[in-house]
């Protein structure tokens, strides 16, 4: 990674993230001036209310959702919600009342919102109501950092795909045909869509207001520490950044996924490129799960830390098989997680004098 390029990156996350109350409020008056609403939404329940609210009709709503998790609560509504692909909105098969997306980042100079590599980007113009959802540390504070944050982003070299980038100052307008019985041609019009910028919270302040957790929040959602995870790529269960987060809440704050879920490998930290630093992070909430949970036995996290740098350095299964009934036989739980993987316990990318001695 160009280091230049990473250290510059933290600052403009770390800018925003410090001044995050101010940021958020320059940014709700910018882009309700450009003719944008704006809602702040807690949590999903919140956000399941709102928008059945703000549907217009008592059934069959023409919903097209662009979003990685679409709620239960709005997947199973019975006849209120009619989902719609967005495949069928964009070739014209089906038309849709509202589109749901998520909206990657916000920037406060313009209230503007950015969105890259989304299916959605051609149906913006054909529906009635477009409802963008933001996390509230999801934004930018100046628009020129944008390229600087988008480049950390991976791009596929060997096909040559580039990042499809769409950024959203206005309200759009929609195209309406209209022909008649005795015209030949149809004639067009124009209506404006209305548009909704959902501010969610979804538990960041509760994070914000842990100064050891708060850096987890400079998180771009590049998705490059879930590559390099040992322990994801066999269970698939928690991100790195997730089983960060994830315990940052007080009902889970004893939550022993945390042990269960990391090698303490450090891979996370070497592929960051806003240099979030996931293994004192991780610590810092193995070390308060142990001094609040007396019935564990977790203990001198900082050894167990060592013990995983050396497992690191070995190569061959007798050997690593031996080292890990050494080094932890007294932690029943990491030793059984350690004695049951089959692969190796890291997988972070080799350099390319390692590759080059492979070939």
């Amino acid at each position: 990674m160009n280091n230049s390029i990473n250290r510059r990156a933290n600052f403009i996350r770390y800018s925003f993230i410090e001044n995050m109350d101010n940021n958020l409020l320059a940014f709700e008056n910018k882009i309700s001036n450009n003719g944008i609403d704006v809602k702040w939404i807690s949590n999903e329940e919140e956000l399941v209310s709102f928008i059945k609210q703000d549907l217009p009709k008592a059934h069959f709503n023409k919903v097209c959702f662009d979003l990685p998790h679409i709620p239960s609560e709005l997947a199973d509504t019975g006849n209120l919600i009619k989902n719609i692909s967005v495949e069928d909105v964009e070739n014209n098969i089906e038309s849709a009342d509202y589109l749901i997306t998520n909206a990657n980042f916000g920037l406060v100079d313009t209230g503007s919102v950015v969105l890259f590599n989304h299916k959605c980007k051609n149906c913006f113009n054909k529906v009635d109501h477009v409802i963008f959802i933001l996390d509230i540390n999801n934004l930018i504070a100046k628009s020129s950092d944008i390229g600087i944050i988008l480049s950390l982003y991976e791009r596929d070299l060997i096909h040559g795909n580039q990042q499809a980038i769409d950024i959203i100052s206005q309200p759009f307008n929609k195209i309406i045909s209209n022909s008649y019985q005795f015209e030949q041609e149809n004639t067009y019009s124009t209506q404006k869509v209305s548009v909704t910028v959902v501010l969610y919270d979804n538990g960041i302040t509760a994070i914000m207001n842990n100064p050891k957790l708060r850096e987890s929040l400079y998180c771009i959602n590049c998705g490059k520490c879930k590559t390099v995870c040992p322990v994801y790529k066999v269970n698939h269960k928690y991100t790195p950044i997730e089983l960060v987060k994830n315990n940052a809440f007080g009902t889970n704050r004893k939550n022993s996924d945390i042990f269960e879920n990391t090698t303490l490998c450090g891979n996370c930290d070497k592929v960051c490129p806003v240099l979030i630093p996931f293994m004192s992070l991780l610590n810092s909430e193995m070390e308060l799960i142990n001094t609040n949970d007396h019935e564990d036995s977790w203990h001198d996290l900082g050894k167990i830390m060592t013990k995983r740098l050396k497992l690191n350095k070995l190569n061959g299964k007798i050997r690593r098989y031996f080292f890990v009934r050494k080094l932890f036989n007294n932690n029943k739980k990491l030793l059984n997680y350690f004695m049951s993987q089959q692969d190796d316990f890291y997988n972070l990318t080799s350099t390319k004098e390692e590759e080059n001695a492979k070939l």
